[in-house]
């Protein structure tokens, strides 16, 4: 992608900033326009477009697991429900008589929250602390503090507005601000002896170069990607953290009511909106990648990872299982009770294949064959496979221990893994496809696994997909060499030791 549109759009997208400096370099242009149930309803609108973003990327990152996605989502829920509070808080409209002089504090203060609390979000997803944060807190009890701390922010802020504003105030005394200082004023506060910040104290200017530090920061970090990918998602959202930075510039330069003012609520409302329709393209190509391919590939897809779905040639590794004894099993049980067991199997086993980034190729009745390392991987897929496979040794043990505790037959398997050349691709019809691969390689790794019968082990491995994990710490023993049919020389194996 040539650097000339990327570097236009950006202009056009920093032509806000003109518009504020138009504003802001003659008081004649930007008199107050005092329109209190408009503001209501142009609040309103932004808060319900920004809750819809938050709930369709929430709902999709949690169905796979991915939590940089999340936090995205989190971001938008929070400057959605902080964003509501500003707006329902617009004096005289649902804040009358004693309740309004507060309720203008609660206004200003959410405001800037809205803008500060989605750019912590944003900019963590592109930093470590994103892992750190995933590995200690799971995503939905993640999801729930989010929730309950902007009920409580509502609930006090819209609730007892004298109690909000008054807390608030005393935060911004004890941080320099002068006792006749207006905060819905942000720099065009009183000016108190000589004091460069305009009576405001500290912290608001702070906390504003914080918030526009941050957006910045995740506009990068967001370009990189689009640059990278090209996609659609990515560009727009990095497009919509640079209009959120101006419009953390503008809420804090602009005097409430004045256009200069309002135009950080346009700027939010054209985010959010411009968010939301990346978001649908993305959610539409999700949905026909998710007919063939895992949900934890089709993300890496939808993030970039290089994934061709006409057909080409690669080198990758198969995987295949087999359920032992299954027809002695079937006549044993009766057939509720083999169906159940059969699918208990199928489900450890196809979940510790996506669990490694495999794709799901296809369930051969009491088995499955998977591929890995289809995208972008050093060994070919042949680690991942090797610990999907380690990882189906270690759940079926579990599911037999629950299994022989109820009295029931435990089941056993073979797992069979190959590293080759092979055509991969998607084959079938336009409304129902599948992810396929084609070649020698996938013959052979059926092999593998009908040789585990021979060899009396529950997994065997090329000497192909052996090499490719030298380095890996994955444990192998060698079981010597055996004739494959379809080979004209005889074959070396190993099992997972």
């Amino acid at each position: 992608m040539t650097p000339v549109r990327p570097l236009a759009v950006m202009v056009l997208a920093l032509l806000p900033s003109v518009l504020l400096a138009w504003l802001l370099a003659d008081p004649a242009r930007n008199q107050p326009i005092v329109i209190r149930l408009e503001h209501f309803v142009i609040t309103s609108n932004v808060s319900i477009v920004a809750a819809l973003v938050a709930f369709l990327v929430a709902r999709a990152a949690l169905d796979v697991g991915h939590f940089r996605t999340l936090l995205i989502a989190l971001g938008f829920g929070c400057m959605a429900g902080i964003f509501a509070v500003h707006g329902l808080s617009t004096p005289d409209v649902l804040q009358r008589a004693e309740r309004a002089n507060p309720a203008g504090l609660v206004v200003a203060i959410s405001g800037q929250l809205a803008l500060a609390v989605a750019a912590v979000f944003f900019a963590v997803r592109y930093t470590p602390l994103a892992a750190w944060l995933e590995r200690r807190i799971r995503p939905r009890v993640l999801t729930g503090a989010v929730v309950v701390a902007l009920t409580g922010y509502a609930a006090l802020a819209l609730g007892w507005p004298e109690a909000f504003s008054g807390i608030a105030r005393w935060i911004l005394l004890q941080t320099g601000s002068h006792q006749d200082y207006d905060p819905a004023a942000y720099g065009y506060g009183t000016s108190a002896g000589g004091d460069l910040t305009g009576g405001a104290g500290w912290l608001p200017y702070v906390l504003v170069a914080a918030v526009i530090v941050l957006y910045l920061y995740a506009a990068f970090a967001q370009g990189r990607d689009f640059l990278r990918t090209g996609l659609p998602l990515q560009g727009a959202l990095g497009i919509a953290y640079v209009l959120l930075a101006q419009a953390q510039v503008s809420q804090f330069l602009g005097p409430t009511w004045t256009p200069s003012w309002w135009e950080y609520h346009g700027l939010m409302l054209v985010a959010v909106v411009l968010a939301l329709g990346a978001l649908f393209l993305e959610l539409d190509r999700r949905r026909g990648l998710e007919r063939f391919l895992p949900p934890t590939v089709v993300e890496r897809v939808i993030q970039g990872d290089p994934l061709r779905l006409e057909g080409e040639r690669q080198t990758v590794t198969i995987l295949f299982t087999d359920l032992r004894g299954s027809t002695a099993l079937a006549e044993r049980l009766p057939p509720e009770a083999f169906v159940t067991a059969v699918n208990e199997y199928l489900t450890v086993m196809g979940r510790c294949v996506l669990d490694q980034g495999g794709i799901l190729d296809k369930f051969t009745g009491d088995g499955l064959m998977a591929i890995f390392g289809a995208m972008s991987d050093p060994t070919n897929g042949a680690a991942a496979a090797a610990r999907a496979a380690l990882e189906m040794r270690r759940r079926i043990a579990e599911l037999n221990a629950g299994r022989a505790a109820r009295g029931l037959d435990v089941v056993q398997f073979g797992v069979g893994i190959h590293t080759g050349d092979v055509v991969v691709g998607t084959i079938g019809l336009p409304e129902r496809s599948q992810y396929d691969a084609f070649g020698d390689a996938v013959n052979t790794a059926s092999r593998m696994e009908t040789l585990t019968k021979e060899f009396k082990v529950d997994s065997i491995l090329s000497r192909d997909t052996a090499d490719r994990l030298r380095g890996d710490g994955v444990a192998l023993r060698a079981l010597g060499e055996a004739t494959v049919r379809g080979k004209a020389n005889a074959v070396e194996v190993f099992t997972l030791s």
